[in-house]
């Protein structure tokens, strides 16, 4: 449930209204005589910069910074207005002065698909700018990928600098609360990355990812569209990390785009079709046995097709000058096959999946007055989901070598509707810019999830007589009849598959923005939020931002922020636990079965469930943030920015039931043989992140941004379903959590080179992420199969000399830490070249162009693991076995007209 910045990016009206009027009140004009004053805007609600602006055909102004203008003292009376800019239509207007001054908001249409949209913030450093935020206008855009799932990883990186978790921003589109499917980049007016996080109008915390606010065009004055192709094939791309050969890599994407008017000045639509064929491939890279029953490495490419269209449609309309309403629909339909495959999952475990997303949307913008603005926003969203595994039968882990089998989700079927409503209003009055509002999303689920229905082996090795062996060995044994072959665990689910859900989550907020001094302002808000499923209540979030500029200039600014901020808990973890509680589903365990035949007598059988959810409330955490920012010589603009995180009763799961002396069917402290898995809010999370950034975008040539992060966090809750490896300690818990690269590097840049030519690049490191370490079994019997080793003492018989130490899965030494191991860096370098070519056209008409453009991503072909094995003895441990995929070039055209 969060706000987004569109309101104060379309409805600041007022406020620049209002300091309008003091600069007029400073310089006050002759008797019977006034100025003629106001803001200039695109149909978005992006400030346009530069417009000229002429009174009766004199000498002409150009909106500043802000947008602003203010004209030359002119007699009072009737005035004839022109104002006029690049890419946008011209607009006359009428202004009637008498003593004062006359302010106009005017809002000018873009003559154009491809216009520039000047969705800009003030060159130099302004005491209300966020730290770390960053406006996309429509020159950024053409740099960054065409394709939507790349384009959407560059924005993520670009997130980052929020000082949160890489890759896990929330993306929004107009202003809506839920997350939505990103739209074609032509249609896009401008991009808002990592507003003020602080405000009282946003949910998440800064460390959980950052922001990215997307905000759409209008469609055009004129009929204009384009058509466009983007196409790869093997030979352009390389091999893919691990694979033994280059498979048959490749893309083939069309689509079309179409805007224009349907009344002129009154109504206009916008259409957009897209459609993507994706040929590529999952590198299998596991180790299995052959018919001897010796290690044999399984490296393979498989075949991981998807099929993907993507539609939208969306009318504008206006009846009347205060109103403004826009419908949209989008519409997503995803058809992707062997989903699950790579690494060490082999393609039997894999399974086809068809995705489905629609969205209607409908927005109203009231200009009430100059003071007054509101926007009402409501949308319905349903998401379907259905999978079909390749194989039912039981699912086989192996532990650190491969995984086989039947996917565990089986026929899995997901639908999902949501009802967002969203009611804001801003208000304006001297020193003050106020927002406030209420934010509705009602959430319904009716799945059928038939997980692990199909039943799952687990062999984890373990201790045999005086040895310890590993999963595979274990495996092997079991293939053989040998001594020792027996599988750790035999789990399987069974019960009604049909399970459904309702959450509704309701926030109301308010912001104050109040300018003490011109140099000086102070803002703080409130934020109250609920929900159902479960039901909290004591969730009131205050928040409270300072900036300050000490020089008239306002080269160097500082901020100092602080909040309290409250995490809804998801539907997924209501979900589970309604799934799986002893009625609608239960999960039956054997210790030590028979492989082939589960279901006859093990050592021990254990049911699982699921307690019932305890009184819980929203995840809370106290954020602050110290930043300071300045702008050298030759607008190089640098800023130092710390966040501190301190987080408490976060979710995470505990068997409240497991035995007392290790043994699955010892002693427990209530019921003998059941795990009572209970979601608790016992989690902790603290920290620190630094965010350095240095950006420069006036020299006419090149521009930068590049950026380092440094994230310092611990904590004992990776997720809700993360479990400690003993419900008795906490020791060794509190860790780097497992989504977290301590550090990270970005960089951006845009290069206009001779002939036309424009290169564009994004740069983006990463030291490697955590990973845990385990030994593949149970060592005390809570059912969780997530046990770490012990460093060794040297009296046990079986020894492990590893680059953590010598460590053992079995004895009495201590326990090695959680998320002990750190993946190797990560390092992305994508390019982009183009270059646009004027195409002839008749005389009167609008040009049209074909733009031409060569990108390639992972551009140093860098083995990018993202994961290594860390199961202790297995033959893959300490080895990295998946990675992204090899360098991929695409060749790009289109057609504007």
């Amino acid at each position: 449930m969060q706000q987004v910045e569109v309101v104060a990016m379309r409805l600041a009206i007022a406020a620049a209204m209002v300091s309008a009027t003091l600069g007029v009140q400073a310089q006050q004009c002759a008797t019977h005589s006034g100025r003629v004053s106001g803001e200039v805007r695109d149909t978005t609600g992006a400030l346009i910069v530069g417009a000229v602006v002429a009174v009766d055909a004199g000498d002409p102004v150009r909106t500043d910074k802000q947008g602003r203008f203010d004209s030359a003292c002119v007699v009072d009376g009737s005035h004839t207005v022109s104002i006029e800019a690049d890419g946008f239509e011209a607009v006359v207007e009428q202004a009637q002065v008498g003593v004062g001054a006359h302010m106009l908001a005017t809002k000018l249409k873009p003559s154009s698909v491809v216009a520039v949209v000047d969705a800009v913030n003030a060159s130099g450093v302004d005491s209300e700018d966020v730290a770390g935020s960053r406006t996309l206008q429509a020159n950024d855009l053409k740099q960054l990928a065409d394709d939507p799932d790349e384009f959407a990883r560059q924005l993520q990186v670009l997130a980052a600098a929020a000082g949160g978790a890489p890759g896990q921003a929330i993306i929004t589109v107009d202003g809506f609360q839920n997350s939505g499917s990103i739209p074609p980049k032509s249609a896009i007016a401008f991009i808002r990355v990592n507003p003020d996080l602080f405000s009282s109008e946003y949910e998440r915390p800064p460390y959980q990812g950052g922001r990215v606010e997307i905000f759409t065009r209008p469609g055009q004055s004129r009929l204009h569209g384009a058509l466009f192709t983007t196409q790869s094939t093997g030979f352009l791309n390389a091999k893919d990390p691990f694979a033994l050969s280059r498979a048959a890599i490749g893309k083939q994407r069309y689509g079309f785009e179409l805007s224009g008017p349907i009344r002129k000045n009154k109504a206009d639509f916008t259409l957009a079709l897209e459609h993507r064929q994706i040929d590529q491939f999952a590198v299998v890279n596991a180790v299995s046995l052959d018919a001897a029953g010796n290690n044999v490495n399984v490296i393979a490419n498989v075949a991981t097709p998807q099929t993907l269209w993507e539609g939208s449609a969306r009318l504008g309309w206006m009846p009347n000058v205060k109103n403004n309403v826009t419908t949209t629909y989008s519409a997503n339909v995803n058809s992707l096959h062997n989903v699950g495959v790579g690494g060490t999952v082999l393609q039997q475990a894999g399974y086809d999946s068809l995705q489905q997303e629609h969205a209607l949307r409908f927005t109203d913008l009231q200009t009430l007055s100059a003071r007054l603005v509101h926007e009402s926003r409501i949308g319905y969203t349903w998401r379907n989901r259905d999978d079909a595994p390749q194989s039912s039968a039981p699912s086989l882990v192996v532990a650190g070598a491969f995984t086989g089998g039947g996917a565990t989700t089986q026929l899995l079927r997901s639908h999902q509707r949501d009802l967002e409503m969203d009611d804001d209003i801003l208000y304006t009055r001297g020193k003050h810019s106020m927002k406030a509002g209420v934010q509705l999303l009602n959430t319904t689920l009716n799945d059928s999830l038939p997980t692990n229905f199909n039943g799952q082996y687990v062999f984890g090795g373990g201790p045999v007589g005086t040895t310890t062996i590993s999963g595979l060995e274990q495996y092997r044994r079991a293939l053989l009849g040998l001594p020792g072959g027996t599988p750790t665990l035999y789990t399987v689910t069974d019960g009604n598959a049909s399970i459904s859900l309702n959450q509704l989550r309701v926030v109301l907020y308010a912001q104050d923005q109040w300018k003490l001094r011109p140099r000086l302002s102070l803002s703080y808000g409130l934020r109250y939020a609920v929900q159902s499923s479960p039901t909290t209540l004591k969730n009131a979030g205050p928040r409270l931002g300072l900036a300050w500029s000490p020089d008239k200039a306002q080269r160097w600014v500082l901020h100092a922020r602080t909040g309290l901020f409250f995490s809804p808990i998801d539907t997924a973890t209501v979900l589970e636990a309604n799934r799986l509680d002893g009625v609608q589903q239960r999960q039956i365990q054997i210790y030590g079965p028979v492989y082939g035949q589960p279901l006859t007598t093990g050592t021990a059988t254990i049911t699982t469930v699921r307690a019932p959810l305890p009184e819980l409330s929203q995840t809370p955490s106290l954020q602050s943030h110290i930043g300071v920012e300045h702008e050298f010589t030759g607008h190089w603009h640098a800023q130092a920015n710390l966040y501190l995180v301190r987080g408490w009763d976060l979710l995470r799961s505990r068997n409240i039931n497991s035995p007392l002396n290790g043994q699955p069917n010892g002693p427990r402290p209530s019921s003998a043989n059941i795990n009572i898995n209970q979601y608790q809010q016992t989690g902790t999370i603290h920290g620190n992140v630094m965010f350095l950034g240095l950006d420069q975008h006036s020299l006419r040539r090149v521009q930068i941004f590049a950026g380092y992060i440094r994230m310092d966090l611990r904590t004992n809750a990776d997720a809700a379903n993360a479990y400690p490896q003993s419900s008795a300690s906490d020791i060794g818990e509190t860790a780097r959590p497992s989504w977290l690269a301590t550090h990270h590097i970005i960089a951006f840049s845009n290069i206009t080179l001779p002939k036309g030519l424009a290169l564009s690049t994004q740069f983006d490191a990463a030291s490697g992420n955590p990973y845990n370490v385990t030994t593949g079994f149970d060592a005390n019997g809570d059912g969780i199969l997530n046990d770490r080793p012990h460093y060794a003492t040297g009296a046990e018989s079986t020894i492990y000399r590893t680059s953590f130490g010598a460590l053992a899965g079995a004895g009495s030494g201590r326990y090695l830490q959680r998320n002990a191991g750190t993946l190797p860096w990560n390092i992305h370098l994508d390019a982009n070249l183009s270059r646009s070519f004027a195409m002839p056209h008749r005389h009167g008409s609008d040009a049209t162009n074909l733009a031409v453009n060569l990108r390639s991503t992972n551009l140093l072909n860098r083995t990018n693991a993202t994961a290594v094995g860390g199961v202790l003895g297995s033959p893959l441990f300490g080895r990295a076995y998946a990675a992204d995929p090899g360098r991929r070039i695409e060749l790009g055209l289109r057609y504007s007209f």
